[in-house]
């Protein structure tokens, strides 16, 4: 089993964020705090770290983490939306940051050990929350979509081809029961996904990913914690973000594109109408991604992609 608390690209997320005595580090996503650790002892013991979770697992796992570590006097813990960062850290009169860091990916806690569903190997409830006092689960999205509702989801935010087949073997389903387990899910997908297709990972991985973004709104709380993050950001300070797959990441490289000053304007125009400003640095031209020891390690980590960003 992968350990709980094996952070991705580790040293290469300390090395870029190019850390001080005295950096205030907001930490969006805690999970197992394998990154959070080694922050704040960068950062101690001037600095201080603002970690937020919308996990309630997640900040107990890392509170204990942290404490056994002997660093809790260094961090304030929050259960919110990094897309709140502005609110965040207001709540403790800070009122700008040096560095600004994202995880994106799901802990091992939480594919193996919440009993919510993020897994499609195991049989569980489908609820998906990474908040618990969250109002939509995903047997809400499975059972009450629309079949069109569900195509398009799951082809937006899961890119899967047969999003149509999927969503209509779905809809017909749930006419004479509900789907109340991921094991049922997992068997309709297969179902509806021709035999020679499957062969690519497995049928159940986009559609599992498409329901969890549709739950927790994860690319629209993205697009917002970029943007607001930009404008708490102190003068070089730096946003670290880890995608582990295509749709965040190109949010994150159109957003770092947009922050260097990238003109979006028709090629034809005489002059620049879009208000492109440079307000920094892109310090990643390309993703860093994990060795292929780590990868051998910790095979999540393949998927892994780092970019980086520094303000002017």
């Amino acid at each position: 089993m992968i350990n709980v608390h094996l952070p991705v690209l580790r040293e290469e997320v300390v090395s870029y964020l190019s850390l001080k005595k005295g950096d205030i580090v907001f930490d969006g996503t805690l999970g197992g705090a394998g990154h959070t650790v080694e922050i704040i002892k960068a950062i101690a013991p001037t600095g201080k770290l603002i970690g937020a979770d919308l996990d309630s697992q997640a900040i107990s796992t890392a509170a204990r983490k942290i404490e056994s570590e002997g660093l809790k006097k260094y961090v304030y813990l929050v259960k919110d939306n990094y897309a709140n960062i502005k609110n965040i850290i207001g709540r403790f009169d800070i009122k700008s940051i040096d560095r600004f860091f994202l995880d994106l990916g799901l802990s091992s806690n939480q594919l193996e050990r919440s009993g919510r569903g993020f897994s499609y190997i195991r049989k569980e409830k489908l609820d998906m929350r990474f908040d618990q006092d969250g109002d939509l689960s995903a047997y809400d999205v499975v059972n009450e979509y629309s079949e069109e509702e569900l195509k398009d989801i799951f082809y937006r935010y899961g890119e899967e081809p047969w999003s149509a087949s999927i969503a209509k073997a779905i809809a017909s389903t749930r006419q004479s029961k509900a789907i109340e387990f991921t094991d049922e899910l997992v068997e309709i997908i297969k179902q509806a996904v021709p035999a020679k297709f499957r062969y690519k990972g497995h049928p159940a991985k986009r559609v599992f990913q498409a329901i969890r973004i549709e739950v927790n709104g994860e690319l629209s709380s993205l697009a917002k914690a970029l943007t607001d993050a930009m404008d708490v950001l102190n003068p070089q300070g730096r946003i670290a973000v880890i995608t582990f797959h295509s749709l965040e990441d190109r949010i994150v490289k159109n957003h770092f594109e947009t922050f260097a000053g990238k003109c979006i304007c028709p090629p034809d125009l005489p002059i620049c109408v879009c208000g492109a400003k440079k307000r920094g640095f892109i310090l990643t031209k390309k993703p860093v991604i994990a060795s292929r020891e780590e990868t051998e390690q910790n095979p999540r980590s393949k998927s892994a992609k780092l970019r980086v960003f520094e303000k002017l």
